[in-house]
């Protein structure tokens, strides 16, 4: 089982897991647990300030009441994934019902996309050796290089932007396009992306 930090050893253990790309300069943003009417279009006119392209790992069920917000993020060059049907937290899920929320979600996603997906994130960052068994002959499993924690309440600001500025090429990060996390992410996100900008950095989709 993967906790919601992850070190080193288990990157280790885990190896089938993607944690980072190789890139010469370019780091990989990633939004968690939309689209929201409100919060991803506020996100998606953030990123075309940039010219960045993200990876939207979307919850199946919120694709389906906004369809829409998911057309338009492929029309302006992001990625659609899959994020579970319901936000499933794998530790407490039996293998079979998690494989069904997956499948579901990716139902969705494929229809919205016009083609294949084969990327997976697990909610929490929690999924159990036997789903990742099953999963990995379909889906790359996503996680992370780089935690903004903005789904946290008494996040320090200044603290997480300082640690999200040290990324490297190939970082993968993650960010939340929800309720929970907008007021961090609103202060966070502008502030990163200018920084990793002036560094010359290229947002690419994974």
């Amino acid at each position: 089982m993967i906790p919601k930090q992850t070190p080193g050893i288990i990157k280790r253990i885990y190896p089938s897991l993607v944690w980072k790309k190789e890139s010469k300069n370019e780091i990989f943003l990633t939004f968690d647990d939309g689209p929201h009417p409100e919060i991803t279009p506020w996100v998606l006119d953030q990123l075309s300030d940039y010219e960045a392209q993200a990876t939207f790992f979307c919850i199946g069920e919120n694709l389906s009441r906004f369809r829409e917000i998911g057309v338009e993020a492929i029309n302006q060059g992001h990625k659609l994934a899959n994020h579970t049907f319901h936000h499933e937290n794998g530790w407490k899920t039996s293998t079979q019902d998690y494989l069904k929320s997956v499948e579901m979600c990716n139902k969705i996603v494929t229809e919205i996309r016009g083609q294949p997906n084969d990327l997976f994130r697990p909610p929490y960052g929690r999924i159990k050796k036997s789903q990742i068994s099953q999963l990995r002959s379909d889906y790359r499993i996503i996680m992370w290089s780089h935690l903004s924690w903005d789904f946290k309440r008494k996040l320090s600001v200044s603290k997480s932007i300082r640690k999200l500025k040290v990324v490297e090429p190939g970082s993968i990060v993650v960010f939340h396009d929800n309720e929970k996390s907008f007021e961090n992410l609103k202060a966070i996100l502008p502030v990163c992306l200018e920084h990793w900008s002036s560094l010359n950095y290229k947002f690419s989709v994974i």
